[in-house]
């Protein structure tokens, strides 16, 4: 397990799930990871995020209604913290609602792989930025469409599922869900998203 630390092996593994995010799913839940070692990685990832943010916003113009890149990164890494649990115990459960067998730790560690891979390209997005910047934008769209491809493909596998289009449609649903449900929460906290 030695090889978690190591950047050069998790970016080929990265690069090995994007092309076989099935096989990248089996792999990653077959470490079995404890549950207070994937805590470490979640809220490791996070801080990392965090960084690339705080990089991200120093380069681009500051979202309306934010004073400063620390805010933003604050919010978004908060919200993005909130939203990766959110999504593990949905897959989780909704999952197992369906018939499915992955565990929460299991859900985990995929959320906490799929978030590493985009990460990495929140990266090269960064680097494009500065050679490059209306690339930037395909980029962004490029990353939703790979959360999409690699979110379906892990809880088809975490749950041993046949049908990847069913899954597709159970998440587009659930998203729909978590977004009425922290809309909901938003407002009653008194907070809101421009």
């Amino acid at each position: 397990m030695k090889f978690l630390l190591e950047l050069p092996a998790l970016l080929k593994l990265a690069r090995q799930s994007v092309s076989d995010p099935r096989g990248g799913a089996r792999f990653m839940m077959g470490l079995n990871l404890p549950r207070g070692i994937l805590l470490q990685f979640y809220l490791l990832q996070l801080v990392l995020s965090a960084m690339s943010k705080l990089v991200f916003f120093l380069l681009m113009p500051l979202p309306e209604g934010i004073d400063a890149p620390t805010d933003a990164v604050m919010s978004f890494t908060a919200f993005e913290g909130m939203v990766g649990l959110m999504i593990a115990f949905g897959a989780h459960r909704i999952g197992q609602l369906f018939g499915g067998k992955g565990t929460f730790d299991q859900a985990l560690t995929l959320v906490i792989w799929a978030q590493f891979i985009l990460l990495v390209l929140s990266v090269v997005q960064i680097l494009v930025l500065l050679v490059l910047p209306p690339l930037s934008d395909i980029i962004t769209m490029l990353a939703l469409a790979l959360f999409f491809w690699l979110m379906v493909n892990f809880v088809t596998e975490l749950h041993g599922f046949t049908s990847p289009g069913l899954v597709f449609v159970g998440i587009l649903f659930s998203l729909m869900g978590l977004a009425i449900l922290l809309s909901i929460l938003f407002s009653a906290m008194g907070l809101r998203f421009v």
